[in-house]
């Protein structure tokens, strides 16, 4: 039954007037029911898989004997970037985007940058003694190269095992660049291997 606004008569529902005072009767408009809302996705927590996948990629890429040549240390450093994707994963098991993936990479880049410097400084300064006995055979080299000026003089300080702000600075920014940017591509390769994997089992 509808009650009139107006004046409090009952009246059928199928009315549009007031039977006893003529007014217009609107009828209740049926409230849509709200569009079910998808369930926020959980944030990415981007510390741990930086951290394990670079501690990964900057220790198997700077020790000299696994990362013989330069195809396994970039090997290396394209799985770290794997390695933090695939942890990513695990807190969105639906999937990630590639931009996470990328920015996954490169934080596993710069920590790995970090650990492969002090690796690789570590080894120079066991190495120095090596190195030491080596440098007049490598200035040799060089001479013969016709090798001259600042450049020389740069590699021959690089060659001797000497470990200064200058080569620190150096090994450390070209780790950084290196690293990641192969962890980077790494990460987006094996999002795009998930994507795969998913559209395969689905």
């Amino acid at each position: 039954m509808i009650v009139c606004k107006q004046c409090g008569t009952e009246l059928p529902d199928h009315a549009r007037f007031c039977l006893q005072c003529g007014t217009s009767i609107v009828p209740p408009q049926e409230v849509p029911p709200s569009p079910v809302q998808a369930a926020p996705k959980p944030e990415l927590d981007f510390v741990q898989p930086a951290l394990t996948g670079g501690m990964f990629l900057g220790f198997l890429s700077s020790i000299p004997y696994i990362s013989a040549g330069n195809c396994l240390c970039c090997m290396w450093v394209l799985l770290g970037g794997g390695i933090a994707v695939m942890m990513l994963t695990k807190q969105r098991p639906p999937g990630i985007a590639y931009g996470d993936g990328a920015f996954a990479g490169v934080l596993s880049g710069l920590v790995g940058a970090v650990v492969g410097t002090i690796v690789q400084m570590s080894f120079r300064a066991m190495a120095s003694r090596l190195f030491e006995s080596q440098q007049q055979q490598f200035e040799q080299v060089l001479n013969q190269l016709g090798a001259e000026g600042p450049l020389r003089d740069w590699i021959l300080r690089a060659a001797s095992g000497e470990i200064s702000a200058a080569t620190l600075t150096f090994t450390f920014f070209t780790n950084l660049l290196v690293y990641s940017l192969f962890a980077m591509i790494g990460g987006i390769l094996t999002v795009a291997i998930l994507e795969k994997r998913k559209a395969r089992t689905a």
